[in-house]
Formats: structure tokens, C-alpha cells, sequence
């Protein structure tokens, strides 16, 4: 049985976000491997309580660490560029060092865990907490699971006038750090291209999606139209450019639908006639069987759109923009997608009216799952063995 201990800086339960759900369905993932998972916890923020992650993982697989030390200089940019928020001027210190968002007190922990528990594979969730992989003994193996290529971050912000700093890196920053990996793992293959493109050829790179369960191909009889997403930048923009550009649209055709929104999203959406807030549901799988379609409105962004992949997984005909399925490569389309606001309106009105049409994105969702499971879990067994 293979060891793994899993860091992160953010809570698994509840699974109200998609980096939740990439943590959640990974350890899922090693564990039908047959794999023993200790999770590290970077408690960083205030707000996050780890009891239900604690009780998914198991009291005696927990540990937490206290991460919010920082060092002087880095404390210094903070405060800079908080001053430099509210003053709506945000510009100096812009992108982060890889180091920033983790305590200079890792090293000594790491070392102390290290001599009381031995693991085969030390897997870090996200570049910024790679600083830990430098303690790690050499026989042990180290992952780095990117989830996003923070290179691009900043300009994906800026994309959707987000001027609020966030952490982003430079290209070689993030080179430097991934480089303290033995395998880099991609959430999708546009980024793995991207990884392997900066690192040197013995760091080993590969692309691990998000396995979830596969439902049957199907078409539910109702106009419900879904999305389903957490409070994030590019999702309140998105929706916003929905509800203002396309909803008309639809609205003009004449043709019945209700649109619903689900998720933490509902904190940051306007009440309306025009639609349904849901906000957070208990039974996410009832919310999927009532849609008849699923939209994906998000137009800028990086990593991999988990929604996405949550709604395939249900068999449901998408509508995306052409990032919500990037790095999602197949032969059989599992959505319509549309960059333009007349042909993405144009896409859900076809899957409201014609039933051959919802069914034969269905059945692709389905089989394109079934593959892309295949492959998740062979990336995977080549790290474990």
C-alpha cells in the first residue's frame, strides 16, 4: 500500500467550490488505487473550518499546520499593495514570488513530520505550497499538482477588469517552482503542453483530470436551463454578461425556459423575475436531473473548468464558451460551443427544441467520460508505480 500525504490550503467539505472538489475527487482517486492518504492542512484563513475534511480524511490522517506566519519583506508587499487596493491603483508588486503564500516555519515542521511518518509520494495541491517538497527526503516522490498555470492568471484577471491583487506569477517564477517536483501533474492538456515548454526533461509531466461518477445518457422533459458555481470573478462576470446579453435573446424567441442559478454565485446576483436563485443546494444530483441543459457562461479563465466536467459527468448537453472546454480535446463534441452571443443563444434554443439534438450531446458526454476516466487513472498509476 502506497503512502501519500496530500498538502493543501484549502478545506475538501463542503464541496461548495472547484478546488475543493479537485482535492475531493484526487484523494477519492488514490483511494480506489489503494492508496493510504494523510492530508497537511495550511490553515491559513479564519473563515475555513476543517471539521467535516477532518472527518472525510479521518482523525488519525489529519494535521494541521499554522500558515500564517509570513516573513518581513513579504509582509511589507502586503501591506503595499492592500494600500495601493484601496487607493484603486494597483500596480507595484503585481505578480507574487512562489513562496509568498506559505510559512517560512514549513521547513522545520516538514522536517519534524518527515522523521515521524514515512511516505512514498508527498503530493503538494497548487504551486505555492511547493516550498514543503524542499524537505522531502530524495526517495520519496514528489508531486505538484498545478490546478491552474498561474502565469496567465494576471491577465486573466485584467481580462474581466479585476484590478484587486491575487496571486500570479512570471513564467520563470513559476518555472522555478515546479521544478522542485519529480512530476508535474496538469488538470488539462492545453497546460501540460504549457509545463512542459518551461521545465527541464527530467521533471516528468502529466495531465490528471477530475474523475466523477458516470450517469446514463438522457434528456430530462423540462426547460430548465442550469448554472451551477461558486461566488468566483470570472463566474459573477460570466452570469452578468449572460443575464444582460443573452437572456434578451432567448427572451425574444418566444420559446419557454427558467433559468436557474445554483451555488454560492446567488451571494453576488441580483434578484429577479428573470430567473431563479437557488443558492446553495443539499442534492446537487437532483438539481443536474431537473436541468435540460446546463450552461457554462465563464469566457476567460485558466485551469480546468470543473463545471464543466460536472456536468458531463451527469450526461447533460452543454453550452460553453470556448474556454470552458479548453484542453478538453475529443472526436464526438460533447457541447455546443459559441463565442458569440446570438449563435450561444441560438445553441440553447436548439437543445430546448429538439430532443435528437440534447440526446446526441448525452450520449457523447457519456462516452467522452468514460474515456477521459481511463486516462485520468493511468496518469495516475504511472506516478504510483
Amino acid at each position: 500500500m502506497k503512502k501519500i500525504l496530500m498538502i493543501s490550503d484549502t478545506i475538501i467539505l463542503p464541496l461548495e467550490r472547484g478546488n475543493r472538489k479537485r482535492v475531493y475527487n484526487l484523494v477519492n482517486m488514490m483511494r480506489a488505487h489503494g492508496c493510504e492518504v494523510d492530508f497537511l492542512f495550511l490553515a491559513t484563513y479564519p473563515e475555513e473550518d476543517p471539521a467535516l475534511t477532518e472527518e472525510f480524511i479521518g482523525k488519525d490522517h489529519f494535521i494541521t499546520f499554522d500558515n500564517k506566519k509570513r516573513t518581513f519583506p513579504v509582509f511589507l508587499k502586503r501591506k503595499v499593495r492592500k494600500a495601493l487596493e484601496l487607493l484603486h491603483i494597483p500596480g507595484l508588486f503585481k505578480y507574487f514570488s512562489v513562496d509568498e503564500k506559505i510559512s517560512p516555519e514549513i521547513g522545520n515542521f516538514m522536517k519534524n513530520l518527515l522523521k515521524e511518518r514515512h511516505y512514498d509520494v508527498v503530493w503538494a495541491e497548487y504551486i505555492y505550497t511547493s516550498k514543503a517538497l524542499c524537505y522531502v527526503p530524495e526517495d520519496v516522490t514528489k508531486v505538484i499538482d498545478t490546478v491552474n498555470a498561474f502565469t496567465f492568471k494576471r491577465q486573466m484577471y485584467e481580462a474581466v477588469g479585476y484590478r484587486n491583487y491575487e496571486f500570479a506569477v512570471t513564467k520563470k517564477e513559476e518555472a522555478r517552482g515546479l521544478a522542485r517536483a519529480d512530476w508535474v501533474v496538469a488538470i488539462q492538456e492545453e497546460e501540460e503542453k504549457f509545463f512542459r515548454s518551461i521545465l527541464p526533461e527530467q521533471v516528468k509531466v502529466c495531465t490528471i483530470g477530475e474523475n466523477m461518477p458516470v450517469t446514463e445518457p438522457y434528456v430530462a422533459d423540462t426547460d430548465t436551463i442550469l448554472f451551477l458555481g461558486s461566488y468566483y470573478v470570472v463566474n459573477r462576470e460570466g452570469v452578468k454578461h449572460f443575464i444582460d446579453k443573452i437572456l434578451p435573446i432567448l427572451k425574444q424567441s418566444g420559446v419557454p425556459y427558467h433559468v436557474k442559478l445554483a451555488g454560492t454565485i446567488c451571494r453576488h446576483i441580483p434578484d429577479s423575475t428573470e430567473y431563479e436563485k437557488l443558492g446553495i443546494i443539499d442534492d446537487i444530483d437532483l438539481a443536474y436531473k431537473d436541468a435540460r441543459l446546463v450552461i457554462n457562461p465563464v469566457h476567460v479563465g485558466t485551469g480546468l473548468n470543473i463545471k464543466t466536467i460536472e456536468a458531463v459527468s451527469k450526461a447533460k448537453p452543454l453550452v460553453s464558451h470556448s474556454v470552458g472546454v479548453r484542453g478538453l480535446s475529443t472526436d464526438q463534441p460533447f457541447a455546443y460551443v459559441a463565442d458569440d452571443d446570438e449563435a450561444y443563444a441560438k445553441a440553447i434554443l436548439t437543445l430546448l427544441q429538439e430532443d435528437d439534438k440534447a440526446m446526441e450531446l448525452s450520449v457523447n458526454a457519456n462516452a467522452f467520460m468514460k474515456e477521459y476516466i481511463k486516462k485520468n487513472d493511468m496518469a495516475l498509476r504511472n506516478i504510483l508505480h
